[in-house]
């Protein structure tokens, strides 16, 4: 009789109840979309040709017998992501009482589809359902719904390193007059290796990349120093690839392009610098204004030619750096270029930073 539908009327549908188990949560495959969960199904049903009074048998009220001799609904995985099979194997046993009611519980390692988000890595939370139907029926003669306990924790061992559940949910629907199960887990990414090993040696390292402009370029050390950075940097992002997502998409990926392309400004800026650096035309007029502004905020008085001891101010003290309109050349535009570069790589390095780590951290 296994293979008959276990209600004396036909016409009557036979209810089939399931709750998860959840025992671990064995990974989540960001490229190939795929969450693997250690679990097993609690199904219940009523078998109305398998009762008996235990009286005439050994006061024996329940029996164990292996799942393929008795009737059982063809539940199914219908997000799975392997090819479809039948739950459980054959050294599982059911729970047979005397009033009818089987119990079974089939243990599987259960890879389901998963719409994986990773805007928001390594701070992102993932939401994977676990959808279950009774697959080849259509009729309604297998009414699946949910059990009064859903997803139970009780047996979940939490030894992911890198995901935690921090909540579950369940749910049942009838869709095309198929009855379904939804389970839902929501997975939170323990950020904390990231962060140690990745994000706080970029921003360490976008720190370094900018204090290029405090070098003087009289001291040679200015270009090996920028393009030193720069290297330490593509060195350190082929380290960790590994661990970075597959896919696209991530805030932190995009940091990762933002403080690449930061660093190949500065090697550019610095090769421009030491280009200026060491020429000997005269200054244009318009950058010479520049850098009489850029004297006076450092304290450097600029008169015109042959007046700088002329138009000296009785009260001014003597000591007071002052300098003639001449005397400006590119080795003062070098000056005010690192001024200009240092603040504006600084400030934008801050800015981008401060706004990525906000919008990690809130999400």
């Amino acid at each position: 009789m296994k293979v008959v539908r276990p209600s004396i009327d036909q016409t009557f549908s036979t209810l089939v109840t399931i709750d998860l188990h959840v025992i671990g949560i064995n990974g989540i495959d960001e490229l190939s979309q795929k969450l693997a969960t250690t679990a097993y199904l609690s199904v219940h049903w009523l078998d109305q040709y398998l009762t008996w009074i235990p009286m005439f048998y050994g006061n024996a009220d329940y029996i164990k017998v292996p799942q393929d001799d008795v009737w059982k609904p063809d539940l199914t995985l219908k997000n799975g992501f392997t090819k479809l099979t039948e739950l459980g194997s054959s050294v599982i046993y059911v729970d047979v009482q005397n009033t009818g009611n089987v119990s079974w519980y089939p243990f599987e390692v259960f890879e389901s589809k998963c719409e994986i988000d990773i805007t928001y890595f390594p701070f992102d939370r993932q939401a994977c359902n676990l959808i279950f139907v009774a697959w080849s029926t259509k009729d309604l003669s297998i009414d699946v719904k949910l059990g009064s306990k859903g997803v139970v924790l009780q047996d979940y061992a939490d030894d992911n390193a890198e995901w935690t559940i921090i909540s579950t949910s369940a749910s049942q629907l009838s869709s095309d007059s198929v009855p379904k199960v939804t389970f839902t887990l929501s997975l939170q990414r323990n950020a904390g290796f990231y962060v140690t090993n990745i994000i706080v040696p970029v921003i360490l390292l976008g720190i370094l990349n900018f204090f290029t402009f405090v070098l003087p370029a009289d001291s040679g050390e200015k270009m090996g120093y920028s393009i030193t950075v720069f290297l330490a940097f593509t060195v350190f992002l082929t380290i960790v690839s590994s661990e970075l997502p597959k896919t696209s998409g991530s805030m932190l990926g995009y940091y990762l392009i933002f403080q690449l392309g930061m660093g190949i400004f500065v090697v550019c800026a610095t090769a421009v610098e030491l280009r200026l650096h060491h020429k000997k035309s005269p200054v244009p007029n318009i950058i010479r204004q520049m850098v009489k502004w850029h004297c006076r905020f450092k304290g450097v008085d600029v008169c015109k030619s042959g007046d700088c001891n002329g138009n000296r101010n009785e009260v001014e003290p003597f000591d007071k750096e002052r300098m003639s309109e001449e005397d400006i050349n590119w080795i003062d535009v070098t000056s005010l270029l690192d001024f200009v570069l240092f603040w504006f790589s600084f400030a934008l390095n801050l800015i981008v930073t401060t706004t990525i780590i906000a919008i990690l951290v809130s999400k």
